[in-house]
């Protein structure tokens, strides 16, 4: 029989399941206004600074403030504007040393913090960047940003209880943001509070009746909860706010698939192809449902795909295997299939895909 409904680990369960990510410090406009009453030159180097981010010239313009940083070491929002270039660029690293650099300068700046923040989520140092996050709160208490961000941070550490809170002190300062309610609801999914969580979503998907992130939040949180038609109602909604989305297409044919509505499975599985070719996991359910069917040529085709795609895929090898063997008459090929499966379940210690591959290749070898 088939699996139970997978969400597979991509835009799912990183951009749409995880919270939302925090927003980047806006730097250059300070930058640009940095040390008006300097000398000329140095105005004249952060008025063309500026004209280059404003132009998209990110690498030129960093190397302007730079030289900036030269000519007035002691100006920390220099430093602040290229830390955010920096980011711009994706060196998070760097980012947040120079963000650093204009602590030191400016320790009562909240949104040098911020940036930092921002930096070291980046970085994926969750702990660093709460307390970033915190120091900026404590600086400015009404940063709305830094709350979400200190809870996005407290999520990724596994914090639930603590990202609740957060957001919930959000949504008291800010009743209609629908991030912070989404991103809560995640958070008590993760608490295996499954009635708070559907609530919570729901009131997100309210505020953002538009935003598809969000009807996939709710359609995982309805199927974890068992209510299936909830959850391809709200897949299906997340589809038509965002049509050509593979992903989504993909988990509407899980939940088909296991209400038995395997045409309808196959349907969805097939437009996820459609929209994103590289989907593996969509070209395995197909293959499974033909399997089951003995629909074997379909299914040779359907796992032929996989391997392609996913060569270190046992179960894969397996598959394919069972449907040359299910068709008959190429026994060879069969065999070749099981044993690249049997050589890939034991280098990964999967002793059950072991012990049903040698049984497969026994029965298929007592025959010839």
């Amino acid at each position: 029989m088939y699996k139970p409904i997978r969400l597979i680990v991509s835009s799912i369960l990183v951009a749409f399941v995880a919270t939302v990510t925090p927003q980047m410090a806006h730097s250059v406009e300070v930058v640009a206004q940095a040390n008006t009453q300097s000398n000329d030159q140095l105005n004249q180097l952060l008025e063309q600074g500026r004209q280059l981010v404003d132009a998209g010239k990110i690498d030129e313009a960093l190397l302007v403030y730079v030289q900036a940083a030269g000519l007035d070491p002691s100006d920390p929002k220099i430093y602040s504007g290229i830390a955010y270039l920096e980011a711009l660029r994706g060196n998070y690293q760097s980012a947040a040393k120079f963000y650093r650099d204009a602590l030191v300068l400016d320790p009562q700046n909240a949104d040098f913090q911020y940036g930092l923040a921002y930096s070291l989520v980046k970085l994926e140092d969750y702990k660093g960047a709460a307390d970033a996050y915190r120091k900026a709160i404590s600086l400015k208490p009404d940063h709305l940003n830094a709350y979400l961000g200190l809870a996005v941070s407290l999520f990724r550490q596994g914090d639930y209880s603590s990202a609740v809170k957060t957001y919930e002190m959000v949504i008291a300062s800010d009743p209609n943001n629908w991030q912070a309610y989404a991103s809560m609801g995640m958070s008590l999914l993760r608490q295996e509070n499954l009635p708070k969580a559907v609530e919570t979503l729901r009131q997100a998907a309210v505020l953002a009746p538009n935003e598809a992130g969000v009807q996939i939040k709710l359609g995982v949180a309805l199927l974890r909860s068992g209510d299936q038609a909830g959850a391809v109602a709200a897949f299906e909604q997340a589809a038509a706010l965002s049509p050509r989305d593979g992903e989504i297409q993909f988990q509407i044919g899980e939940v088909l698939k296991v209400q038995n509505n395997l045409d309808g499975a196959i349907s969805a599985y097939q437009r996820a192809l459609a929209f994103n070719p590289n989907l593996v996991e969509a070209d395995i359910a197909i293959g499974e449902i033909q399997l089951e069917r003995k629909e074997y040529i379909g299914a040779i085709v359907s796992f032929r795909r996989v391997v392609d795609k996913a060569p270190q895929n046992p179960s894969a090898h397996y598959n394919l295997g069972m449907a040359i063997k299910g068709r008959g008459g190429r026994d060879s090929q069969a065999i070749a299939a099981f044993e690249t499966a049997l050589k890939l379940y034991e280098q990964q210690g999967d002793t059950e895909g072991v012990k049903k591959t040698q049984e497969a290749l026994k029965g298929l070898k007592k025959s010839k």
